[in-house]
């Protein structure tokens, strides 16, 4: 006997009827003629089928105001190219120093010394612009969506104050011993 032909008490299942029909215990009676009988279950709205009129209004809105605000539309290749620019110059920045370290410390000659603090020195804004370049067009997509995300968070129409015209310290609790 499977778990299946066995009910809540232990004891055995009554035999299914037809479809559509609710399972009949052996000794209760049968049902009047007309009486409802089990359907299929009711049919539940997925929560992504519809949505409401309200938030595609909010959303129309919303993207009219966005293309208002006349920004340039994001140039991705251009953007990631700079970015790993950025990157390139952050790492030759660092090569350059470390070269002009092992070059000032091989000779003895005051010459190719003052070369290597002259390279050494010309690591540094090298690093710096790759630096500004790679943080420039890093952040530039997240700030375009944190942006988006600000002025779509500002334009949701937040709840008044609970008991609205009603004094505030009226609502609160009194505190005990004051």
């Amino acid at each position: 006997m499977s778990m299946n032909s066995v009910n809540a008490d232990g004891h055995p299942a009554p035999p299914a009827g037809p479809a559509g029909q609710l399972p009949t215990h052996p000794s209760a009676p049968p049902p009047p003629p007309g009486a409802p009988t089990a359907g299929p279950p009711p049919a539940f709205a997925p929560r992504h089928a519809a949505i409401p009129p309200v938030a595609q209004d909010r959303t129309r809105q919303f993207t009219a105001d966005v293309g208002a605000l006349k920004l340039r539309a994001p140039k991705s290749m251009l953007d990631t190219q700079l970015m790993w620019l950025g990157v390139g110059l952050m790492v030759l920045g660092i090569g350059m120093g470390i070269g002009a370290y092992v070059m000032s410390h091989t000779t003895t000659l005051i010459l190719t010394q003052n070369d290597a603090i002259t390279l050494g020195l010309s690591a540094i804004p090298v690093s710096l612009l790759g630096f500004a370049l790679f943080i420039r067009y890093s952040l530039s997509t997240f700030m375009r969506f944190w942006l988006a995300r600000l002025i779509a968070a500002q334009q949701i129409p937040q709840p008044g104050p609970v008991g609205a015209g009603v004094d505030a310290t009226a609502v609160l609790p009194a505190a005990a011993g004051h």
